[in-house]
């Protein structure tokens, strides 16, 4: 759907303001379950605005869960804006916390996870709606390795050598779909030397 002039500003409200000290600005955001389920993940997520090229999404990722590697249509950023999680790229597992925003390029395969649970605004381009089975497609976990199959998490200081998987050697941050599925991708939360 394309905006034309003289369509209706789209506002959304997605947290509530708080008062801190002068000169400071806060935000407070429920950490619980959201509206809608999400294909292919224990995530949660409410839809906040879109027009069909671009939109946003308000997803909770409980401790433990996460997004299997994937790929997806179009490009997107993800804003963490509550608790702790991680973010597989290119061979390696990196902390994310609150405060923190990347982007991810759509055919680049990728993992997300929570070790607590994870609030997150996802921004993408071409926008999907937030519990479309399209909106990513299961990659293996061989694809989010590097390029001689080793994956090394930045939080527990280990790398995994394939066919070996992170969970294979003690590591609570493995992005395989059976431990984000299980709730198993949780764990440490001591951030990364």
């Amino acid at each position: 759907m394309s905006h034309h002039h003289g369509d209706p500003l789209a506002i959304v409200t997605w947290a509530d303001a708080v008062g801190l000290e002068p000169g400071d600005t806060g935000i407070r955001v429920g950490m619980g379950p959201r509206s809608r389920p999400m294909a292919q993940t224990l995530a949660t997520g409410d839809p906040l605005v879109s027009n069909g090229a671009i939109g946003a999404d308000l997803i909770r990722v409980p401790a433990g869960a996460g997004f299997a590697p994937h790929t997806h249509p179009g490009d997107h950023l993800l804003i963490c804006v509550g608790g702790l999680g991680t973010i597989t790229y290119d061979g390696t597992v990196y902390p994310t916390h609150a405060g923190q925003m990347y982007m991810i390029s759509g055919d680049v395969p990728h993992a997300v996870g929570a070790i607590t649970d994870h609030v997150l605004i996802a921004v993408g381009s071409p926008h999907r709606a937030v519990d479309d089975p399209s909106r990513a497609t299961l990659v293996e976990y061989r694809d989010v390795t590097a390029a001689l199959g080793s994956l090394r998490c930045l939080i527990c200081h280990i790398v995994s050598h394939a066919p070996q998987m992170l969970h294979d050697i003690g590591c609570s941050h493995c992005p395989c779909t059976r431990c984000v599925m299980t709730g198993s991708h949780a764990g440490h939360t001591q951030a990364a030397d």
